[in-house]
Order: C-alpha cells, then sequence, then structure tokens
C-alpha cells in the first residue's frame, strides 16, 4: 500500500464504520477537532494516514461495566 492513499468520504465513513454524514459534519468549520481533510473542487478527500492518527488522537477508552 502505499504512505499516502487519498480516501473519499464514503471510504472513510467504511473505515470508521459510521455514516457520510457525520463525515461531513467532522469537516465543518464549526467542528470540535475537526477530521483532517483537503478539498479537490467541491470534493473532499482524506489522507489515510492523516484520518488513522486522527481517530488515535480522539479515541478514549470506554470505561468496563461496573469500574469507576
Amino acid at each position: 500500500m502505499d504512505n499516502f492513499e487519498v480516501m473519499t468520504v464514503e471510504e472513510v465513513a467504511a473505515l470508521l464504520k459510521c455514516k457520510p454524514g457525520f463525515i461531513h459534519e467532522k469537516t465543518r468549520a464549526r467542528a470540535d477537532n475537526p477530521i483532517p481533510h483537503f478539498r479537490m473542487g467541491r470534493y473532499l478527500r482524506f489522507s489515510r494516514i492523516a484520518v488513522l492518527e486522527w481517530l488515535q488522537s480522539t479515541a478514549t477508552p470506554c470505561k468496563k461495566a461496573g469500574s469507576r
């Protein structure tokens, strides 16, 4: 795989297992901690490496049931 793979909104949504609408919302100027992206004309594109780094920095471990 290339070091710099360009992904579409749909591919990022599939990678993160969410809906494309969530991806669009996380790229808006008002979003807290937006997903790194760039525009090619009117299309949003993403670097796979940048998305995975964003996910790692954003994700917080869930507490186990019963722990405080």
